[in-house]
């Protein structure tokens, strides 16, 4: 049985490759979730010079970028980033899904893993929390994340 799990060792990256695409919308939060993300994978041993930011105008963007990183095969993981604030229609909705949707679909069709790192919320306030607090930071958790998965394919 495959048991995955997140692991603190400082070295539990190196040797690791890391691709980011990463919506540029909602700038404070959006760079705030990548340069977590970049932070939390070089404190896990991931040298700076094996990641690899691909910035996109917003979340809509990120299967495409995500999809053109993992085609490449330089990548044991690819990182999807952004954050999708509720509006009054449905619109944030469809946009989510789309993106879920085609993350997962990267993965299946190039075996490489993925992950969502793309921040849905109903307000703007729940947004900076989870983008910018140091205790619900989706951009770490994302790393971690991405760093285990990492892990895994390359223990099979």
């Amino acid at each position: 049985m495959l048991r995955a799990h997140k692991t603190k060792s400082t070295l539990a990256a190196q040797g690791l490759r890391f691709g980011i695409a990463a919506a540029c919308y909602n700038p404070e939060l959006a760079d705030a979730l990548v340069e977590n993300c970049v932070k939390t994978l070089c404190a896990a041993g991931a040298r700076a010079r094996d990641i690899r930011v691909l910035r996109v105008p917003g979340s809509f963007e990120i299967s495409a970028a995500a999809a053109w990183l993992a085609k490449s095969r330089r990548y044991d993981c690819i990182i999807g980033l952004g954050v999708i604030l509720k509006g009054q229609t449905s619109h944030a909705h469809h946009i989510a899904d789309s993106v879920a949707h085609g993350l997962t679909q990267i993965s299946y069709l190039t075996g490489v893993p993925t992950v969502f790192g793309v921040v849905t919320a109903n307000t703007l306030q729940q947004a900076r929390v989870r983008c910018l607090s140091t205790r619900y930071n989706r951009g770490r958790e994302a790393a971690e994340t991405a760093v285990a998965m990492a892990r895994l394919w390359k223990s099979q």
